[in-house]
């Protein structure tokens, strides 16, 4: 098979809020440190520290495991000395230090006893709680203390169901006053000195036996969120109520079911994308927040989803450059072109901080002109999102608007229907400089969940925005990768599929497929011979460790490899495909997911494209008469290991397709076809050669793979890898100097539709 011709046998309204220091990463260390301060005496023992705000403050840096005593900021006083170190209760100390962290203890606990009682706890201790006679324990019986400084788990309750309400508990490292449980019943919660509470420092029990507000915490100011800690709160609280159910469905009348917004492309949202561009938050920090944003808007899109957005920047003033009422405003691709024309310099000349007035903004687009609202304003869910560090230096405290929008939304008048689930106000402090306070006293307080988050720097807020959409429902869409630092070769190529033939007395040949339904893996027919038996064909997917069992190749009616030997041409590769049929049905997750095909309904979603649209109009999005940018998929050795990676090619389809296509007579076994299109036929895309970039080649064992085309954030197949020119792979030197005739032939996958749709019926792809 890998004879003369060497054929390859072988990827919410919402509002962003950037304030001051709020959304950059943790500030970039000062080369050379310079402040309006002397930086004598300033170390701190066992750590670093780094300048923020052009030396008017000081950031101490302890190693993993460790913070800085007795505080982590100092400030640059205007009498050109740092602010005094003093501790929680107002000691001087002379030097900062690196401690390490530990858990508090518990101030209380009620009707029950924990064990090991200590002053402190380190990271890994453990605490164990039980209840008296005649009480029940909710929450974590068992809980271990974290390198955050945080208890894992939930918060250990004992109680006897004699309230109105639960006992609402006293979670580690708060006091509680307050035991009664009646109906209108309040408990309240303080911290001690020098830490901040998160959450509602006062709680009411309610018609309904639920408390108002959420649990607190006391917060020391080096703790922060953790990426995965903010997205699974931020999921599970990040909701649509769907309420009235139909009976049908099993549920009552009335019944509550909750599912996330991002799964549920029937919701009404309006997102609202708020920027800082102050002066505080700088140029490279305004950017990174745009990105952020702009790979946002595509996850939304991706799952189906059409949110109204609105887009407003500010600093002194307030630059409303979408609004919700305006027809594109659901259209992703047209809001993520707007986010991207922003300058961080249209703001330049008035850089002040009005937090106040981005919000009136956002209160004037939920607004309605006259007495009377539109029909429908109620059933509309309103998100907030603020990313900051709780500080504004113009237009006053913030915090009435928020009051307003309340007020505006008729949410909390009504105490037996306060329709609180239609606002939520999520509040990311971002940075060392947040002022816990005041983004707390900002952020929705609502039972069971969490409002108000702090996390440390910019790549942390990538990651939150990364893993806070859940994609466990989404795991059929096709043309879908998780892509982040930590993402394995599989959950980047979900669908990359790894095939052994082995034959008796002649070794095995590889190549590769992607997995295009839970039963097929699309190949190339080359890859096998009529002598092939099942049992002697391996499928690897996902990369899980056994191989599949195949229950038949199926290949296309129309392949004959020796068709054209009577005219010399000893391989002949028109309609180089097939469908390897798995014995058991594939289980999608994270690292197995089908790739997109062309002219499905899957693809048209993929696309965004209406739903009306034909498959010659998919095709002429796809493959349009010039030159495509596209990829495959190759398997290399790096570090010792075997590695899949991406290769970019263009696909040769406008004015350089016919020269990319007369270099295949440069192929061995080609050399004298006079007319070159008795080997390469309409079925064949062509990629290679060095214009308008070199393109890298495909080799040995890349055979059958994908050629694929990445767009809008999913992976559309287009063709599946046939044959090559030259094995530039066999040749080292070539490898560093390819010759511009190496050219790559796929076979086009819209050109065998009428075989795909036959064989896939039955596997719920809904072509077109």
């Amino acid at each position: 098979m890998w004879s003369n011709l060497s054929p390859w046998l072988c990827l919410v309204p919402l509002v962003l809020h950037l304030l001051s220091g709020g959304v950059g990463a943790t500030p970039l260390p000062v080369p050379e440190p310079h402040s309006p301060c002397s930086l004598e005496g300033v170390e701190i023992k066992g750590g670093s520290f780094r300048l923020l705000k052009e030396g008017q403050a000081l950031e101490y840096v302890c190693p993993s495991g460790f913070y800085p005593y007795p505080v982590q900021l100092r400030i640059c006083r205007s009498t050109g000395s740092w602010s005094t170190l003093r501790t929680q209760d107002q000691k001087i100390v002379k030097k900062a230090e690196c401690r390490a962290i530990r858990c508090p203890r518990p101030q209380d606990f009620e009707n029950g006893e924990y064990w090991p009682r200590a002053p402190y706890y380190n990271v890994s201790d453990e605490i164990s709680f039980h209840c008296y006679d005649g009480y029940i324990l909710r929450g974590s019986a068992n809980r271990s203390c974290q390198a955050t400084g945080r208890w894992d788990g939930q918060t250990a309750i004992c109680d006897n169901g004699a309230g109105s309400c639960p006992n609402p508990g006293i979670p580690i490292g708060t006091r509680k006053v307050g035991s009664q449980y009646r109906l209108e019943d309040s408990v309240t919660y303080y911290c001690s000195r020098g830490l901040t509470l998160r959450g509602s420092q006062r709680r009411t029990c309610q018609e309904g036996g639920s408390w108002s507000g959420t649990e607190p915490s006391c917060q020391d100011s080096f703790m922060y969120d953790t990426p995965g800690e903010v997205a699974e709160a931020f999921l599970s609280s990040l909701t649509e109520t769907i309420e009235g159910v139909d009976a049908e469905d099993g549920h009552r009348p009335g019944e509550q079911q909750k599912r996330k917004i991002v799964l549920d492309p029937s919701g009404s949202m309006n997102i609202y994308l708020v920027l800082d561009g102050s002066d505080s938050i700088g140029a490279r920090n305004f950017t990174g927040a745009k990105n952020c944003l702009r790979d946002f808007i595509e996850k939304v899109a991706s799952y189906g989803v059409k949110p109204k957005y609105g887009l407003v920047t500010y600093a002194t003033d307030t630059n409303i450059l979408i609004r919700v009422s305006q027809a594109e405003s659901s259209n992703a691709d047209w809001v993520t072109e707007k986010l991207n024309k922003i300058s961080y310099e249209d703001h330049k000349l008035k850089m002040g901080t009005n937090t106040k007035k981005a919000l009136q903004a956002v209160y004037s687009m939920m607004s309605w002109e006259g007495n009377s609202p539109p029909e429908g304003w109620n059933r509309t869910r309103h998100v907030i999102i603020l990313m900051t560090d709780g500080l504004h230096n113009m237009g006053g405290d913030p915090v009435p608007v928020i009051h307003d929008i309340r007020a505006l939304l008729d949410i909390g008048r009504d105490r037996k229907n306060p329709r609180e689930e239609y606002l939520d106000i999520y509040v990311f402090g971002v940075g060392p400089l947040v002022n816990q306070e005041n983004i707390n006293a900002l952020a929705s307080k609502k039972d069971k969940e969490k409002h108000v988050f702090k996390v440390k720097d910019m790549e942390n807020l990538q990651d939150v925005f990364f893993q806070m959409l859940d994609e466990s429902r989404t795991l059929g869409l096709c043309g879908m990768v998780w892509e982040h630092k930590e993402s394995s070769d599989y959950h980047r190529q979900p669908w990359q599929a790894k095939i052994s033939v082995t034959r008796p007395s002649k070794g095995h040949e590889n190549c590769m497929g992607a997995v295009v339904s839970e039963y097929f893996v699309l190949t190339a027919a080359h890859c096998f011979t009529v002598d092939d038996q099942s049992h002697s064909i391996k499928v690897n997917v996902g990369g899980i460790k056994h191989d599949m069992d195949i229950e038949a190749v199926l290949f296309h009616p129309k392949y004959n490899i020796s068709k054209k030997n009577a005219e010399g041409i000893a391989e002949f590769y028109d309609y180089d495909v097939a469908l390897i049929k798995l014995k058991n049905k594939l289980k999608f997750t994270e690292t197995l997911r089908p790739i997109c095909l062309p002219c499905t309904k899957g693809t048209n979603q993929a696309l965004r494209l209406p739903l009306s649209t034909t498959c010659q109009q998919q095709m002429q999005e796809l493959l349009p008469a010039k030159d495509i940018k596209a990829l495959f998929v190759s398997e290399l050795v790096k570090d010792g290991r075997k590695r899949l990676t991406r290769k970019e090619v263009y696909i040769k389809n406008g004015d350089r397709k016919d020269a990319c296509e007369r270099d295949a007579q440069k192929a061995p076994g080609y050399e004298k076809v006079q007319d070159i299109h008795k080997v390469v036929t309409p079925r064949f895309l062509c990629t290679g050669g060095v214009n308008p970039y070199a393109d890298p080649n495909t080799c040995k064992g890349d055979s059958g793979g994908p050629l694929i085309i990445h767009k809008r954030s999913r992976f559309i197949q287009v063709g599946v890898i046939s044959w090559g020119v030259v094995d530039v792979c066999k040749d080292k030197r070539l490898q560093h100097q390819v010759p511009a005739h190496a050219r790559d032939f796929h076979i086009n996958l819209f050109q065998v539709l009428p075989w795909l749709k036959e064989k896939l019926q039955n596997e719920d792809l809904e072509f077109l």
